[in-house]
């Protein structure tokens, strides 16, 4: 196994694991958004409720 291209992705992965959070925290009530999914997750709302329940569509 070639141990430059499983580090490399693992580069990648964490590259865009910290730009996804930077967007997160940089957002308007990112932070707030980012925790109401993850209680919602938790409590097992369902995948397609969470944009209701999170109110994460601006109408």
């Amino acid at each position: 196994m070639n141990w430059d291209i499983v580090k490399g992705v693992l580069i990648l992965l964490v590259a865009v694991s910290v730009l996804g959070t930077a967007f997160v925290l940089i957002s308007a009530s990112g932070p707030d958004k980012a925790a109401c999914i993850a209680r919602a997750l938790k409590s097992g709302t369902p995948v397609g409720n969470i944009e209701r329940v999170c109110r994460l569509l601006d109408k």
